[in-house]
């Protein structure tokens, strides 16, 4: 799950060109919520229990990723990307011409599932949706991995419009950042997907951000979350070295929402992941399911890098 592009690729693709080196080590912790979520948790291996560890190496036009036995390297000049199997010692290509034509027909097989959707449910029409947005600073303050941080808190809430959250239900994202100063080797990895995502998918690409995630395609709600997340970003000023994103359906007390089976966006999101967890604000409050949170820290960072760090390593075979 790439959830950090989909949160970040609009601002990606807006952002200047630059060409420099970068060395970034990040981990990335995923935690599903409610009965089917256990399950998923479980074998979810280390992506939901102790986290999985990535290096980026970004020298010129080449970036190498790697996860554990898994990697890639991207390259833009020569326009490929190389499948690195680090146990087997062994890696596969793939063009950019491919990736366009997967792409293009994902998008064509969506849309086609689009049409015959709406076929089916034209006679049903879902709410409308209000989005909330707050940043709260706390005034706790955090050394973490070498960097003075601050910790900021962003909270979005979806809900039916002109109805409160604890009568509609919806959904609520709260994000728990970290902020330190500004992290030039950052700014170059996101330089970078920039870059990438210009020379594979072009202009048109810009259209179809919404549509980069299934679970923001079928639920309109959680778009205006994204969204709504992502135009507020210049409100925060460094890099966030520490990251704890929750997600959380909440189910409303007003009778007439609960009927709206097909519509409400806490049902919608039941439906697709499976009876939650539930917790009650108080006696009285809407009950609220969580999810999914995610943890996400950044280890270390530089600007420096070589040559060698992002070739295929000496004595692996194309498969």
């Amino acid at each position: 799950m790439r959830l950090s592009i989909i949160l970040t690729v609009s601002a990606i693709l807006a952002a200047p060109a630059a060409l420099a080196d970068a060395t970034i080590q990040q981990k990335t912790q995923l935690h599903f919520g409610g009965a089917l979520g256990s399950v998923i948790n479980v074998f979810g291996r280390k992506a939901t229990h102790e986290g999985i560890v990535t290096d980026v190496t970004i020298h010129k036009n080449r970036k190498s990723s790697r996860s554990g036995d898994s990697g890639e390297i991207v390259d833009l000049d020569q326009q490929k990307i190389y499948y690195i199997d680090y146990e087997d010692k062994t890696y596969t290509v793939k063009t950019f011409d491919e990736l366009r034509k997967e792409y293009e027909d994902a998008k064509a097989r969506a849309k086609e599932r689009g049409e015959k959707t709406s076929k089916s449910s034209e006679k049903n029409e879902a709410p409308e949706y209000e989005v909330d947005f707050s940043l709260k600073s706390t005034g706790t303050k955090e050394t973490i991995n070498g960097w003075n941080t601050h910790e900021e808190i962003a909270t979005v809430t979806v809900h039916e419009k002109g109805k409160k959250l604890e009568e509609s239900g919806g959904f609520v994202l709260t994000s728990d950042m970290w902020m330190g100063p500004r992290v030039p080797a950052m700014r170059e990895l996101a330089d970078f997907e920039r870059r990438f995502i210009q020379k594979v998918y072009g202009d048109a690409l810009l259209g179809d951000v919404k549509q980069m995630a299934a679970l923001m395609a079928a639920t309109p709600a959680f778009a205006k979350a994204m969204k709504a997340f992502n135009d507020k970003q210049s409100k925060f000023e460094g890099t966030a070295i520490r990251t704890k994103m929750t997600f959380e359906t909440v189910a409303g007390t007003d009778p007439s929402t609960q009927s709206q089976s097909s519509s409400s966006p806490a049902t919608a999101l039941g439906g697709l992941l499976g009876r939650m967890k539930r917790r009650k604000n108080d006696e009285s409050g809407p009950s609220r399911s969580t999810m999914l949170d995610s943890n996400h820290e950044l280890l270390k960072a530089s600007t420096s890098a070589s040559a060698e760090s992002v070739a295929i390593p000496a004595g692996f075979k194309l498969q």
